[in-house]
């Protein structure tokens, strides 16, 4: 989702606040301590390598001046102002730097953001939009990344920063961290009205390490039935998503997990960066799609039917030969075929272009359908993924009932 982000060096940017304030702007001529220069020295990244960056976890920092936001675990609350507008995180060597400052009213965000950008060293990337913007650039050893946004108050509109720091040598590692960190804080960019929507959503519980299951019904409305426990019996009203984030709030490119959905005994495992969409037009299924902050779109839907075909299509070699042969509107990529299962990756050209991996159980009583839909680009520039996903989906699908 995220360009590569060019930055500066940490000894400039721990003297930096963002110019949200004419007091507070970032200097092109601001000298750097000996401390400072040495706080970037090589030496001062080991604390880096002790990171397992397979497996960050987030804390949610909340109740800042109205927000919350995400903070890895490898960074440690050291510090805040004494009016209590800024609050900042430091790794051990502080080789990586983490900051969020209220910076109160603000009449001209465009303002803002021109002043910021010409103050701004070594600018790689830069983004505008109404409520938002986004800078970062390095020195060849540090990089920076700066977001500002502005939310409505009682009485106009008021201005929150987020600083990171970190060394250019773990950009890499760094952009899913900063992707997660970045959307935790934007949510709350923008007029009233959407700080009504996301006011609302907040109150959905939170990833928090635990599985929890919601319930959802034929006409769309979610449940949410609280952490889950295996030895605990439901009351499922359609169908039901057990996972850490069964609302779907986690991004392709930052940590995502799996949910797992069920319904009429089909289960089966797919990624929580896919949002419930809906309960279609079939006798039982359900509709995830990728959320609109995804590079592209994807969608998933599980269908659980009857077999309306037994004599013709008793499983699924039956079913290949018999539809899957001669298909003018998509080309196979891959299949495997076994009796009652087919999985099968195809590219599609009508009526929207799309990769599409499935999952067919049929035997002569049932016929389940699993099927990932992806856009081509979004497919073949994260082709190793997706492929893992669906091995995912194959090793986790079930037919025969129970989670």
């Amino acid at each position: 989702m995220f360009k590569k982000f060019v930055s500066i060096s940490l000894a400039a940017l721990l003297a930096f606040n963002l110019s949200a304030c004419a007091s507070k702007d970032i200097s092109k001529n601001s000298k750097k301590s000996t401390s400072q220069n040495q706080s970037s020295s090589d030496e001062n990244y080991a604390d880096c390598e002790s990171i397992d960056f397979s497996n960050v976890v987030y804390n949610d920092y909340g109740g800042f001046n109205g927000i919350t936001f995400d903070v890895p675990d490898f960074l440690e609350y050291t510090s805040d102002s004494s009016d209590g507008n800024k609050v900042e995180f430091f790794t051990a060597n502080k080789s990586c730097y983490m900051s969020v400052e209220y910076a109160g009213k603000v009449s001209d965000f465009k303002a803002v953001y021109d002043k910021d950008l010409a103050n701004s060293e070594n600018v790689g990337f830069n983004v505008f939009e109404d409520y938002e913007y986004r800078i970062s650039g390095d020195d060849e050893k540090t990089v920076y990344y700066k977001c500002s946004i502005i939310f409505e108050g009682a009485d106009g509109y008021y201005l929150q920063n987020l600083l990171m720091v970190y060394p250019k040598k773990y950009e890499k590692e760094f952009d899913p961290i900063v992707t997660r960190v970045y959307h935790s804080f934007v949510k709350f960019a923008g007029p009233d009205e959407f700080l009504d929507e996301e006011s609302n959503s907040s109150s959905l519980p939170r990833p928090d390490g635990n599985d929890k299951i919601i319930s959802i019904s034929d006409e769309d409305e979610i449940t949410f039935l609280g952490n889950y426990d295996k030895n605990k019996k439901y009351d499922i009203d359609y169908c039901s998503v057990v996972g850490k984030d069964v609302y779907g709030t986690s991004h392709i490119d930052g940590d995502f997990g799996y949910n797992t959905v069920t319904i009429d005994g089909c289960s089966v495992k797919y990624p929580d960066f896919l949002q419930f969409l809906m309960v279609p037009d079939a006798k039982y299924g359900v509709n995830f799609r990728t959320n609109e902050n995804e590079a592209g779109f994807a969608e998933f839907s599980v269908i659980s039917t009857e077999n309306l075909e037994p004599d013709a299509c008793p499983n699924a070699v039956a079913f290949f030969n018999k539809y899957g042969a001669d298909n003018e509107y998509s080309s196979i990529i891959k299949k495997e075929l076994s009796d009652n299962f087919l999985y099968i990756i195809e590219a599609g050209s009508q009526p929207r272009s799309h990769v599409s991996m499935e999952i067919h159980y049929i035997d002569e009583d049932e016929n389940d359908y699993v099927s990932l839909s992806v856009e081509p680009d979004f497919y073949y520039n994260n082709e190793k993924m997706f492929l893992d996903i669906f091995e995912n989906m194959k090793a986790s699908f079930r037919h025969n009932g129970g989670l």
